[in-house]
């Protein structure tokens, strides 16, 4: 097996680029890689297709929407399914600058979060895809400098720990996990209860029981609990005002929204915007895109 590993490196791969790569492409049956890995760290995203990643040892279904980042020197491959073509990109990180990262930006982050930063994969929804293919093409135009790839990072990280933070116990049945998913959607989130109900095809006192079992917690709290996770991400990566972020998650009263968001995360929007900003973080023209095109569709 070890024969058929086909090698790449960060001197050839990211061709003269110091700091970071980004690639686009297609791939099916007969394009596959194969068995392969690389001295750099490899975030890959795939938009359609499905297939199977190995890595690690470990097999892993996916249709769509998945996130992928490689460890340096690990084996590891993206097997499209027989009729299927993967419609994927990546961002090619150098293993040392990947490794500055987490020692500059991630050190006083929880270790578990940190841990699962580095050679994992997960399921994205459809909005954090786009949210990717947006932050990929804000990078292209960064002339690939180390805060551009910072800035990237960070965000993805965020993004990363938010999803683990809103898992889904896997008993839950899958009207109810679907709804949960679904209404994360920024398009869903801002219609709040009465979507979520109309996803959900139930009656309300059924919903509040099912929550009450599986979460324990109100749709209500769940889905400002969402609204909430989303705005801190807005504050992070937008130059949405604090009461512009309020009405697009869905908080029709602002002084409610700064209420519910210092109880949630011990500060205010502002502060937490500032101290953001002050950790190298960037407002991002595509996270505006993101949250005008969800706010169209509504």
């Amino acid at each position: 097996m070890e024969n058929a590993v086909t090698e790449f490196s960060e001197e050839s791969h990211l061709k003269g680029n110091k700091y970071f790569r980004v690639v686009h492409g297609k791939t099916d049956k007969s394009r596959c890689v194969g068995l392969h890995r690389h001295d750099f760290v490899e975030v890959l995203w795939i938009r359609s297709g499905e297939g199977m990643l190995i890595s690690g040892g470990k097999e892993r279904y996916f249709s769509r929407h998945l996130l992928f980042i490689s460890r340096p020197n690990e084996v590891h491959v993206i097997e499209p399914a027989r009729n299927s073509t993967i419609d994927f990109s990546y961002v090619a990180i150098p293993g040392g600058v990947f490794a500055r990262f987490v020692r500059d930006c991630l050190s006083e982050e929880d270790e578990f979060f940190r841990g699962k930063f580095g050679g994992m994969s997960m399921k994205l929804s459809s909005f954090e895809t786009a949210y990717l293919d947006r932050a990929a093409s804000e990078l292209v135009w960064q002339n690939d400098s180390l805060m551009a790839v910072y800035r990237f990072l960070i965000n993805l990280y965020w993004q990363i720990k938010s999803v683990f933070a809103s898992a889904l116990p896997g008993n839950m049945p899958d009207w109810l996990s679907d709804a949960c998913q679904r209404i994360r959607n920024p398009e869903n989130l801002a219609l709040g209860l009465e979507k979520f109900r109309k996803i959900c095809g139930k009656d309300m006192s059924y919903i509040n029981r099912a929550m009450r079992k599986y979460l324990n917690c109100t749709p209500t709290e769940y889905i400002n609990g969402a609204r909430l996770r989303y705005a801190k991400w807005l504050l992070a990566t937008s130059s949405f005002s604090t009461g512009e972020i309020s009405e697009i998650c869905g908080f029709s009263d602002l002084p409610y929204f700064c209420r519910k968001f210092k109880e949630a995360f011990d500060s205010t929007p502002g502060a937490y915007r500032g101290e953001y900003s002050q950790m190298g973080g960037d407002a991002h023209d595509g996270s505006r895109a993101v949250a005008q095109e969800a706010a169209r569709k509504r």
